[in-house]
């Protein structure tokens, strides 16, 4: 499934941090993860793209941050509450991150 996060194939948090356009050795990051939320978030788009120093070699990245990760999570929910509400959201995904 497309993202519904981004239209554009750049760094998420290159874009949402420092308002910067990058588009330099980006990898796909599934938002909402674990074992099945992972599935979850294909399914209903909840990914973006993130550059590398971002997504795991960076100390900020967030497979490294837990507050980075919790940047995109809560930006997730936002999303698919934007398009499906807060109900279908704690029904798909069982917690309330916001």
């Amino acid at each position: 499934m497309k993202s519904i996060m981004q239209e554009n194939k750049e760094c998420y948090l290159c874009r949402y941090l420092y308002d910067f356009e990058n588009q330099m050795n980006l990898q796909e990051h599934h938002c909402i993860h674990g074992t099945a939320n992972r599935a979850l978030s294909e399914l209903y788009g909840l990914k973006v793209y993130l550059c590398i120093n971002h997504h795991t070699a960076g100390i900020n990245a967030v497979h490294k941050d837990r507050n980075m990760d919790l940047i995109l999570i809560k930006e997730a929910q936002k999303k698919f509450e934007e398009l499906h509400g807060h109900n279908k959201f704690m029904e798909v995904f069982k917690k309330n991150y916001l």
